[in-house]
């Protein structure tokens, strides 16, 4: 793929990745907490399916640690952040004459690793819904199938509810120049990975 093809093609999904951000700008506190809560069920509810994909393909990990790691991680995210404002006025600061306001960044891209290709697209997805942001998963090379279950699981939940699918985006053939791409052009990144892909994030 040449880089005009590679920059096109991020391009096409950061395109609908703005339209449905716009669309899920003026959502509720309720709102928003209804799609982070759908994410973390749906992996959930598939974990055993999803821990059977992520060790058949990356061959890492063991089967039995990666259901109890997709339970745990989606109950324990879940828990962690379902109280938490993320619309509207946040906190306010008297004393100091401030006052904060929590305010969508528009679309995070998240580069995710072949050793953790469920939890931590779902984590990123989580994140980002619940700021209000839409997300595009790169995923490793090595774990694009299961990655992409797990990331048609999530689009599925969120359209259920009425939200827009292009929310959350998987690139379904990664490669090392679509991962560029992403980190130059979303409006942040997130990176997990090797020492290698973190020096590329900064």
């Amino acid at each position: 793929m040449s880089e005009n093809d590679a920059r096109a093609q991020i391009e096409a999904l950061i395109s609908k990745a703005r339209k449905a951000q716009k669309i899920i700008e003026e959502y509720t506190q309720e709102q928003v907490d209804a799609l982070v809560r759908a994410v973390a069920k749906v992996i959930f509810d598939n974990a055993a399916s999803l821990a059977r994909m992520a060790v058949d393909e990356t061959g890492m990990g063991v089967y039995e640690d990666k259901v109890k790691k997709n339970r745990g991680k989606a109950r324990l995210i879940w828990n962690d952040m379902k109280n938490g404002k993320s619309v509207g006025i946040i906190r306010e600061l008297p004393e100091l004459g401030l006052v904060e306001v929590a305010k969508p960044m528009g679309v995070v891209g998240a580069v995710t690793p072949s050793t953790n290709p469920i939890v931590t697209p779902m984590c990123n997805a989580m994140f980002a819904l619940k700021g209000r942001n839409a997300l595009i998963i790169s995923p490793h090379p090595g774990a694009k199938r299961c990655s992409c279950a797990a990331s048609t699981l999530m689009r599925k939940a969120i359209e259920d509810l009425g939200a827009p699918g292009d929310l959350l985006q998987i690139v379904e053939e990664p490669s090392v120049e679509l991962s560029g791409w992403i980190m130059k052009l979303c409006d942040v990144c997130i990176s997990t990975g090797g020492a290698g892909m973190v020096r590329a994030a900064y």
